[in-house]
């Protein structure tokens, strides 16, 4: 199968594959803590774009479904110019996933970061799932959980008055998985703005 990925770095097992599991935990939890702050009465209010706060968190928790599902049911690769890949496709997998939360949306995103944290744990990180953005192994897809628990959990906390940040190590994982990305996309004007000697830009993201 057509191998695509996230960017994830090669890792070597051992120690750092025990690292990006402590990550994703520690990823995980942050998510569960701010969706656990969610005002009862923010729940119908403006998440993200088209988003509302319920439908953000229903994409947000697909940082732990999808690992679950890729692993336990791998699916072939879609071509990059899939409309599985289009922004109107992805905003309705987000309305969706809300169906999962049912009535208690924090209890929900905590059962489901439980159950697959422990089957991160207990799975090598050498694995091979299958994904609609390529076939590779655990320790190359988890980096893009954590960021996508980190990004979306500042979403959230934006979204509902809250001020919750990312643990450091979460954030340093979200950030190196973000400039891996940005490394094929205008990489030199990133590096330019990071460092003070440029602007991005208007509008550019590595999403």
């Amino acid at each position: 199968m057509a191998r695509r990925g996230f960017g994830g770095r090669a890792r070597g097992g051992g120690a750092l594959d025990e690292q990006l599991r402590q990550t994703y935990a520690e990823a995980s939890r942050y998510l569960v803590e701010v969706v656990r702050r969610v005002p009862a009465d923010r729940w119908e209010g403006p998440g993200l774009g088209s988003w509302t706060v319920r439908e953000l968190v229903g994409h947000a928790n697909r940082a732990h479904t999808t690992v679950e599902e890729y692993l336990r049911d791998p699916r072939p690769p879609e071509p990059p110019d899939s409309e599985y890949f289009r922004p109107e496709a992805i905003a309705e997998r987000g309305r969706q996933a809300v169906a999962s939360l049912g009535d208690d949306p924090a209890s929900a995103v905590a059962a489901d970061s439980a159950r697959v944290v422990a089957l991160v744990e207990a799975t090598p990180l050498d694995a091979i799932l299958g994904s609609p953005m390529g076939t590779m192994a655990l320790r190359e897809y988890l980096p893009s959980r954590v960021a996508e628990l980190a990004i979306h959990g500042l979403d959230l906390t934006g979204a509902t008055g809250g001020d919750l940040p990312p643990p450091r190590s979460v954030l340093e994982e979200a950030l190196a998985f973000v400039a891996r990305r940005a490394a094929g996309r205008q990489g030199e004007a990133v590096l330019r703005a990071l460092t003070g000697r440029g602007e991005l830009p208007a509008g550019y993201s590595v999403y």
